[in-house]
């Protein structure tokens, strides 16, 4: 059918609430950013966004996998949270090299808060969630990765069948969710083997997984 004015505003609409909501979980999100952020000595807190100190699109999120470089070497920057943030009593320690990064989610412009403060020039290695494309028209035209577009398209059918009181076939829904599970599973990162420590000189003994 055609739709009209209106209901074609109302399908875009609802296409851009559907994107913004998938913006928020990981594993919708097919990159995870790096930029780089240049460090002054001295200075603890940092913008990032559309005119901040990292002029970037705003992230939806920062992920627990930025670093920092010094004369050539990386050294990892661990994320905390506003409760940790608050329990340091003396914020203003420096060091040649921070090693906790309290990220403050504002809005439009996100706070990079560096603990110790960074003594000496440097870099900063953020990696952050991007939001993916935005559809601000209907005739704009995007390059997404495989799967994306079955999957946009049949959850917008979920997403905007309701509106004219249309029950959704099954086997529409049943498409979305193959769709939206692809994405997902390519999306997932991969976890990575470890071991504890102690027991990589354990050469005496040798571990039995079905005795301990």
């Amino acid at each position: 059918e055609t739709l009209d004015d209106d209901e074609e505003q109302d399908g875009l609409a609802a296409l851009q609430g559907m994107i913004d909501s998938w913006n928020t979980e990981r594993l919708y999100v097919y990159q995870i950013l790096q930029e780089t952020l240049t460090l002054v000595a001295a200075q603890q807190t940092y913008t990032m966004g559309s005119g901040g100190d990292l002029n970037t699109t705003r992230p939806v999120r920062i992920d627990d996998s930025c670093f920092t470089r010094f004369n050539s070497v990386d050294f990892p920057l661990r994320l905390i949270d506003n409760q940790a943030w608050n329990a340091i009593p003396y914020k203003t320690v420096q060091s040649n090299v921070p090693m906790w990064l309290y990220a403050d989610m504002q809005n439009p412009l996100v706070r990079l808060n560096l603990y110790p403060v960074p003594s000496a020039a440097g870099s900063a290695y953020i990696q952050s969630w991007k939001q993916l494309q935005a559809f601000t028209a209907l005739t704009d035209v995007l390059v997404l990765p495989p799967g994306y577009k079955r999957a946009i398209e049949y959850s917008l059918a979920e997403e905007y069948g309701p509106e004219f009181g249309v029950e959704i076939p099954q086997i529409v829904q049943k498409i979305a969710v193959k769709a939206r599970s692809n994405i997902k599973r390519i999306n997932a990162p991969q976890n990575v083997m470890r071991s504890e420590v102690g027991y990589m000189n354990r050469s005496r003994f040798a571990d039995n997984i079905y005795q301990g």
